[in-house]
């Protein structure tokens, strides 16, 4: 499958199509047109009434740019709705085996259909921004057009992630309540998403909002990317629905994962990549934490309280329950880095290196390298190595996520990559006791 024998005209036909079963029902035109008309009237007809009657210009300001937020994330959510079923509806309505015998490519029926998706939540999120703006905005003497235009790009990318997820979600899925259960996967982390992006815009500051966008386009082309190469028509015409005996097969799954694992010297060597990439980020993150405390760019109040345990051994408790403390702590990143791995691809891996490295950099900015390396030696010379290994084996895990074949076995390769991390806590975990260890009776 590539994007080089993709024909537009032929993916434009099944766009087309989509499009036409969208707007074909009633209830669904109300709802986009409610969507575009009502709820962005409503919201500029209440934020004019808040300054007719002296709301304050500072607040009737910020309401204005929360109110374009609020029209614009509305409509972004029904195409989670209409992505959803993109796939698992053909297959409901026994539609689906017509779609894929015809001579379509699979590059061709996928990239129609997101089009198409993307076409009505894009169409229903600018057309409710741009009926906000002319309701509100004029004679009001404010337009943050810095802010709208950062607002209406990234709309464009939250759209498309969402858009993607949901598409890979609608493949996979068996039935349409499947699909909806599973969509908790999209809807949780675009819920913080969400919030994050409310509060660069109560920030006013359009170039966080700049940033955001380059983080969620990179997100969606990953997703996109995803999708594409997952989608197969014999995979998806040859899963059956309703497959019994789910936990059994899902034992089994995990059980095999298990066997024939490599041993930790050849695992190390197998994943020397991720593991290198791991190093680089303990060494990036001390340049940039020298940087940032050398410069103050990072504020001392935010990163000091995390220094103090690096540079101060803890006072008022005995030893034993100081190394069950660093032992615990050091144990609960190293647990949380491969269980968010999956979401994050891998970056929680990269963080369990950069982190540490940041603070010992920072250390050195602020104080001097002497210092900052007195808080890490002896007990770095174990846990730093044991840190890279683990958040080498964290990237590979969200690297086998972000991979999928058209041939299927996305979870079995999950599984394995899950499990040569488990295996690898054999020697791992007695390996942070001793840095925990050495920490408190040396350091």
């Amino acid at each position: 499958m590539s994007w080089l024998n993709l024909d537009l005209r032929r993916a434009d036909l099944v766009a087309r199509r989509d499009l036409r079963d969208a707007t074909s029902e009633l209830r669904l035109i109300l709802a986009m047109v409610a969507l575009t008309l009502a709820i962005p009237l409503g919201s500029a007809i209440g934020i004019r009434a808040l300054a007719y009657f002296g709301g304050g210009t500072a607040v009737v300001d910020r309401l204005a740019v929360v109110g374009a937020f609020f029209v614009v994330f509305i409509p972004a959510s029904f195409s989670l709705v209409l992505a959803l079923e993109a796939f698992v509806g053909e297959r409901e309505r026994t539609t689906l085996e017509v779609l894929l015998s015809t001579p379509l490519k699979e590059a061709e029926i996928y990239v129609g259909k997101v089009s198409a998706v993307l076409a009505v939540s894009l169409g229903l999120c600018y057309g409710g921004l741009l009926v906000y703006c002319i309701g509100l905005f004029p004679g009001l003497g404010y337009f943050p057009l810095g802010v709208l235009v950062a607002l209406a790009l990234s709309t464009i990318c939250q759209v498309a992630a969402m858009v993607a997820g949901a598409v890979i979600i609608s493949l996979n899925a068996q039935t349409m309540r499947a699909a909806n259960v599973m969509a908790s996967f999209i809807i949780l982390p675009m819920s913080v998403v969400l919030q994050a992006e409310a509060a660069l815009i109560l920030l006013g500051r359009p170039e966080f909002l700049w940033g955001f966008a380059a983080l969620m386009i990179a997100l969606a082309v990953v997703l996109l990317r995803m999708g594409l190469a997952g989608f197969s028509r014999e995979a998806l015409l040859a899963r059956e629905v309703g497959l019994r005996k789910p936990l059994r097969r899902a034992i089994g799954a995990f059980r095999w994962s298990f066997n024939g694992r490599p041993g930790f010297v050849r695992l190390i060597w197998l994943r020397r990549l991720p593991i290198a990439v791991a190093a680089f980020g303990f060494a990036a993150g001390i340049g940039v934490g020298y940087l940032a405390g050398k410069t103050g760019a990072v504020p001392g109040s935010v990163v000091k309280p995390v220094l103090s345990s690096l540079l101060n051994a803890s006072g008022g408790a005995t030893q034993g329950q100081e190394i069950f403390g660093i032992f615990g702590h050091n144990l609960g990143a190293f647990v949380l880095a491969p269980a968010l791995a999956v979401f994050t691809a891998g970056l929680s891996g990269f963080a369990l290196t950069f982190l540490p490295g940041f603070l010992l950099g920072y250390a050195a900015g602020v104080s001097s390298w002497s210092t900052a390396f007195a808080g890490v030696i002896p007990n770095g010379l174990v846990e730093v190595p044991a840190a890279i290994v683990a958040g080498g084996l964290a990237i590979h895990i969200g690297a086998t996520a972000i991979h999928m074949e058209s041939n299927g076995g996305w979870t079995a390769r999950i599984l394995s990559a899950v499990a040569d991390y488990v295996r690898s806590l054999r020697w791992l975990v007695p390996a942070l006791a001793l840095a925990a260890v050495i920490e408190v009776r040396f350091g």
